[in-house]
C-alpha cells in the first residue's frame, strides 16, 4: 500500500480553514496527510477585534483552538524558521527552548497572512498599537482602561490631554471601525463607571491620507477589477462618525511618533498616549525571502490555479498572495477570499493526484461592508446599497457565519446580550510576570523634552542613536551643560529620585529604558562578562 500524499500547510488561517474543507474526506479514507503548521495553537477572528478591545465581548471570544477546526489534521505548533524549497522541507523551532524539527512535503500550501508594515514611519514599530494579533488587540484593550484609570487621578491639564486622548491612523475598514468601536466604548464607560472624567475631555482623532475614508468603497482602493465607488455610503459613514465625536482628517499623514505625541505631514502635533496604526500591512519577511516571483508589494505570484509561479506542487492564498481576481486585478486581503483560495487549493491538490489538471478560481465576493458604531453600518451586496441598524444587523450575521467554531458563536451571542445587560467589561488584565525585566523601546524627536527637572521617576535611558542635551533651569534660564550620545545613558538612579537636569532631544533619538533597580541587578549579572573582556 502506498503511504499517503503529504500536504504540509504554513499557517493556521482561513486559508487553512478552506483547505481542510475540501481535503477532509481525503484524510479521513486515509489518500491524504496533512500537516497545519502554526505560531499558536488558535485561530483568530479578526471581524469581532473592535469589539473584544472596547470590552463588548470576552477577550478568548474571538478564539478557536486549531486543533477542533482543523480535525483530523495533524497541529504542529511551532516558529517556521526556513522554507526549502529544493529539498521540499520546512524547518520550524519550538518557542519553549528552540529546539528545531524538519518536516517534508509532497505539497506545500503557504498562507502565513501579513504583518503590520512597520516600516511606514518612525516610532511606529515602538509607541503605535496594532490589530493584526491576538496579543497586540489585548494589550490595546488593557491599554485603554489603563489610561481612564491614570486620567481619573490625574490633575496636570496637559498630561490628562494626552491620557484622553486616541489617535487612529489609517481611514480604511479596520481604522474606521476602531474608531467608532472605540468612541462609542468611550461614552458608555465614563457614563457608567468614570465620573471624574467628562465626555468633552477625550477626543477620538482618525487621520487619512486620502481624500475621504474608507477608500474600499470610496472606489479609490481596490484590488480587483470590478471594485466600484459607493460615494454615498462613505458620506453617510462620514457624517455618523462626525456626529459620534470622531474627529477626521483626511488627505493628512503620520509623519512620526513618539510615547506622547503625533506629528502629522500638515504640521500639526497632535498630544496622544495612545496611537493605533492601521496603516497598511506586508507579507511575512519570510515571504519575502523566498527565491521565487513576488509583485510589488511583496506578495508571492501565483497562476489562476492559485499555483507559485515556476514551483511544482507549491501553493499559496490569502493576504501572502498575488492571486489573480476572475474580473481582473488582484483578489483584496479579506478572510472570505483566503478562506475561497484555501478551497481551490485543497481540490486543485486532489486532481493533481488524480492527474486530472487544476481548476481555476472563480469566486467573486457578494459584498462589502464595515461597522460605524451606535449598531450601525454601511456595506453594499452585489451593488445594493445598505445603510443604518439593518445593514449592521446582517453584517453581524453574516460575520457570525464565518466564525469557525460552532461554539464560539454561541459564546459570542451570549457576551453580546450580557454587555447590552450589565455595560462592558471594564476589568483590565494581564498575564505579565512582575519578575521580568522591563526592557522598552522609545523614539523621540527634536526638541521633544525626554525628562523634566524635577520631575520623579524611575527609569533609565540607554541612547542607542542620536544625541540629547542636559539643560540645567535655573531663575528661568536654560544652560546646555552637556551632550549625550549612542552608548550614554541618564535618567533616574534611584526610585522615584528627582531628576537634577531637563533632557531634551537634539536629534532623532532611540532609546533603550528599564527600571533603575532592575538596571542595577543587570550591571551586577554582566558584571563578569564585562571584565572577561
Amino acid at each position: 500500500m502506498s503511504r499517503p500524499v503529504r500536504v504540509l500547510m504554513l499557517g493556521g488561517g482561513y486559508v487553512a480553514i478552506g483547505l481542510l474543507q475540501k481535503l477532509r474526506p481525503a484524510i479521513k479514507r486515509g489518500a491524504v496527510e496533512v500537516t497545519v503548521i502554526s505560531r499558536e495553537n488558535y485561530h483568530v477572528f479578526h471581524g469581532f477585534v473592535p469589539d473584544m478591545v472596547t470590552g463588548r465581548i470576552s477577550a478568548d471570544q474571538i478564539l478557536s483552538p486549531n486543533r477542533r477546526i482543523f480535525k483530523p489534521a495533524r497541529i504542529h505548533v511551532a516558529e517556521i524558521e526556513a522554507i526549502d524549497l529544493q529539498a521540499r522541507r520546512v524547518t520550524t523551532s519550538r518557542k519553549f527552548d528552540g529546539r528545531s524539527y524538519e518536516l517534508e512535503y509532497d505539497h506545500l500550501v503557504i498562507g502565513l497572512g501579513s504583518r503590520d508594515h512597520l516600516e511606514a514611519y518612525p516610532g511606529l514599530a515602538e509607541h503605535a498599537f496594532r490589530l493584526k494579533t491576538f496579543d497586540d488587540s489585548f494589550q490595546l484593550r488593557n491599554h485603554i482602561l489603563t489610561m481612564l484609570e491614570l486620567a481619573a487621578i490625574e490633575t496636570d491639564p496637559g498630561e490628562r490631554r494626552r491620557l484622553l486622548t486616541f489617535f487612529i491612523a489609517g481611514g480604511g475598514y479596520a481604522g474606521t471601525e476602531i474608531a467608532a468601536a472605540l468612541c462609542e466604548h468611550l461614552h458608555s464607560l465614563i457614563r457608567r463607571d468614570y465620573p471624574a472624567i467628562r465626555r468633552d475631555e477625550c477626543r477620538v482623532v482618525l487621520v487619512h491620507p486620502g481624500a475621504t475614508i474608507l477608500p474600499e468603497l470610496a472606489g479609490t482602493r481596490g484590488e480587483s477589477g470590478d471594485r466600484k465607488a459607493f460615494p454615498r455610503l462613505v458620506a453617510y459613514a462620514t457624517r455618523h462618525l462626525q456626529r459620534m465625536g470622531v474627529e477626521l482628517m483626511t488627505e493628512t499623514r503620520v509623519v512620526w511618533t513618539t510615547p506622547g505625541e503625533v506629528g502629522l505631514s500638515n504640521g500639526q502635533r497632535i498630544p496622544a498616549r495612545t496611537i493605533i496604526s492601521a496603516v497598511g500591512t506586508r507579507p511575512a519577511r519570510l515571504i519575502e525571502q523566498l527565491l521565487v516571483a513576488h509583485d510589488a508589494g511583496g506578495r508571492l505570484l501565483v497562476d489562476d490555479s492559485l499555483q507559485v509561479k515556476d514551483q511544482a506542487q507549491v501553493w499559496a492564498g490569502g493576504d501572502c498572495a498575488a492571486v489573480p481576481h476572475p474580473s481582473g486585478g488582484v483578489c483584496p486581503p479579506v478572510a472570505v477570499y483566503a478562506l475561497e483560495h484555501g478551497k481551490t487549493i485543497g481540490q486543485n491538490i486532489l486532481n493533481t493526484i488524480q492527474n486530472q489538471p487544476p481548476a481555476p478560481f472563480r469566486f467573486v465576493s457578494f459584498g462589502q461592508g464595515v461597522a460605524i458604531g451606535r449598531r450601525h453600518a454601511v456595506a453594499e451586496v452585489k451593488g445594493f446599497e445598505m445603510q443604518g441598524r439593518m445593514a449592521w444587523i446582517i453584517g453581524r450575521l453574516l460575520l457570525l457565519m464565518y466564525v469557525p467554531s460552532p461554539e464560539r458563536r454561541l459564546r459570542l451571542l451570549i457576551d453580546w446580550l450580557m454587555s447590552w445587560l450589565w455595560g462592558r467589561n471594564a476589568v483590565e488584565t494581564s498575564a505579565a510576570d512582575a519578575d521580568d525585566y522591563e526592557i522598552t523601546h522609545h523614539v523621540f524627536q527634536p526638541g521633544e523634552t525626554i525628562v523634566e527637572q524635577g520631575q520623579r521617576g524611575r527609569y533609565i535611558y540607554l541612547i542607542a542613536e542620536g544625541e540629547v542635551e542636559q539643560i540645567e533651569r535655573s531663575a528661568g534660564h536654560e544652560t546646555i551643560r552637556d551632550t549625550l550620545g549612542p552608548g550614554e545613558r541618564f535618567g533616574y538612579t534611584t526610585r522615584q529620585a528627582a531628576a537634577p537636569q531637563t533632557i531634551r532631544a537634539r536629534t532623532t533619538v532611540r532609546v533603550v529604558t528599564i527600571p533603575c533597580e532592575q538596571a542595577a541587578q543587570l550591571q551586577q549579572l554582566l558584571a563578569p562578562l564585562t571584565a572577561a573582556k
